[in-house]
């Protein structure tokens, strides 16, 4: 009987982990625009001449994904305070791992799946940092979600055969790299004697490694899909008129067009006849879900209306109390997960590099910037000036905030000057 039961159990998680994968798997599909093969097998499953149909679709998902995950809508300021060479050996991580763009991808995979992995990885002579969707992990945990045990990275091959897959399995104290068979064919002690893996979450888990959510945008995207592939077949099959002729004799069909002469019998009559198909319906009800889907995922219903206001994207989010508390709570969840990654981040580079290491003395603290509604040319103009009169700021911060590329002070007060002698030598030349 025991080895019944766990047979059985084993192929309920089996069953249970594919199921993850393969939603994990669709709903990147559908933010990465690869929605067709999914649309296509809904209309072979609802209609019996698929194949007559136009597929069409909006990726509404990336859209709701990319307005809600705004913790790195500005590149947040990071300070590590240790040595100088701390400060300029993680500058030189942070570059070369391209670490906001990554994190940045990673803040919108939380909002899309609800559950992901960080890894910083020694690759190739430098350190590297990887987004990991739930669609290749398998985490094993102990008496709560983040109490992580194991952790299995499925690797696909570039051909899509099964013999070329292989898997990396971690623990605190080992790691082993697997074949497509399970048969070991790498591994060792871990090195870093830390799990080098972060996980993120779209809010603090409570009774399982894989939080849910986030189900209802893509239920809705499906059902946009479908409402406007159905809007493209009304439009083509009942959207045109229909010529008649009224007292031809013979029947069949009469080709006329611009120009064309018709003979006709006495009393013979021509005409044209327009259908009734609901198009102004069906677009309001596609427009409906549209804005459904918004202000079910905390955004204004103007951000994915099809008739847009002068309104800015940014301006929007702040302007609205749900959003703005929901930016607070994930800046609360990612400041955690940047110091863990920090921490991480210098296990396995400290390994690597021997000869230039992180201090363990060295603390990790990052401030997140707040997103600042669009204004004018004129309006930020008028800004600045009276800013500028009051001595709030001097015209070092108005170069800076007008172009970032300029990263210090130093930089700024020099373009300054280099502006101030062209405009002298200008004026110098117009005499």
């Amino acid at each position: 009987m025991s080895n019944i039961v766990d047979d059985t159990f084993r192929k309920v998680i089996i069953a249970a982990n594919t199921a993850r994968k393969a939603d994990a798997e669709k709903r990147l599909a559908y933010y990465h625009d690869e929605q067709l093969p999914y649309l296509h097998d809904m209309l072979v499953a609802k209609f019996a001449e698929p194949e007559k149909l136009t597929p069409c679709f909006v990726n509404v998902v990336k859209k709701v994904v990319d307005l809600k995950a705004r913790v790195y809508a500005d590149d947040p300021k990071r300070t590590v305070d240790g040595t100088d060479t701390d400060t300029a050996l993680f500058a030189e991580i942070a570059e070369g791992c391209a670490l906001n763009i990554k994190l940045k991808t990673a803040s919108r995979y939380v909002k899309l799946l609800k559950t992901i992995m960080l890894r910083p990885v020694w690759r190739n002579g430098r350190l590297d940092l990887d987004v990991l969707p739930g669609d290749i992990l398998d985490v094993i945990v102990g008496d709560s979600p983040e109490d992580i045990l194991s952790v299995m990275v499925t690797h696909y091959g570039q051909n899509g055969r099964p013999e070329e897959i292989t898997y990396s399995v971690w623990s605190i104290d080992s790691w082993e790299q697997l074949d497509w068979r399970g048969h070991v064919i790498d591994g060792g002690a871990n090195p870093y004697g830390v799990l080098p893996f972060i996980p993120l979450w779209d809010h603090a888990p409570t009774d399982a490694f894989w939080i849910a959510g986030g189900d209802d945008l893509v239920a809705i995207q499906d059902a946009i899909n479908k409402a406007l592939v159905d809007l493209l077949h009304t439009m083509e099959f009942q959207g045109f008129g229909v010529g008649w002729v009224r007292g031809a004799e013979g029947g069949g069909n009469l080709q006329a067009g611009p120009g064309a002469l018709v003979e006709l019998p006495e009393k013979g009559e021509l005409g044209f006849a327009a259908t009734q198909a609901p198009i102004e319906e069906m677009v309001g009800a596609i427009d409906k879900l549209l804005k459904w889907a918004a202000v079910t995922n905390g955004l204004p219903a103007s951000s994915l209306s099809t008739d847009p206001t002068d309104e800015s994207g940014i301006s929007k989010i702040v302007g609205n109390a749900e959003l703005s508390e929901a930016r607070a709570d994930d800046i609360a969840l990612w400041r955690s997960y940047e110091k863990r990654l920090f921490d991480v981040i210098r296990a396995v580079w400290n390994y690597h590099n021997p000869g230039r290491t992180l201090s363990d003395a060295a603390t990790f603290s990052v401030d997140f910037a707040d997103p600042k509604p669009e204004a004018s040319e004129k309006d930020q103009a008028a800004t600045w000036e009276l800013l500028l009169s009051m001595g709030l700021i001097s015209p070092v911060d108005a170069v800076m905030e007008r172009n970032p590329d300029l990263a210090t002070r130093e930089d700024a007060m020099a373009y300054l000057l280099t502006v101030r002698d062209e405009t002298a030598a200008l004026k110098e030349q117009q005499i």
